[in-house]
């Protein structure tokens, strides 16, 4: 099967927001708001790096973008080098963790 190349769309109006959200919660370690609920699964500090981010914001954002403002924020945060050993960015509604099972309560 041939590989294709998957064209670049360009980031939704409310792209930036989310993220600049996002990186404002991951920051802040008192926070007590409900969502986003960030979930980081990782080992040692060479071992992969999982995120799954909880939030019911990304409703109208496509699985693809919600992947890259969580790589996108995960960097603003913890930096390049760290960011390379995400695996698996994924963003999911608290509808959507249910349904696949993912335990964030």
């Amino acid at each position: 099967m041939p590989v294709r190349p998957l064209p670049k769309r360009p980031p939704s109006p409310e792209a930036p927001t989310l993220k600049n959200r996002l990186v404002r919660e991951w920051r802040n370690k008192k926070s007590t708001a409900a969502q986003p609920i960030i979930l980081q699964e990782s080992g040692e500090s060479s071992q992969p790096i999982r995120v799954y981010v909880i939030w019911d914001d990304w409703k109208e954002v496509s699985g693809i973008e919600r992947s890259e403002i969580i790589m996108d924020a995960f960097e603003a945060v913890h930096g390049k080098r760290k960011a390379l050993n995400v695996t698996v960015a994924m963003g999911l509604t608290s509808a959507e963790a249910d349904r696949m099972g993912i335990h964030y309560q």
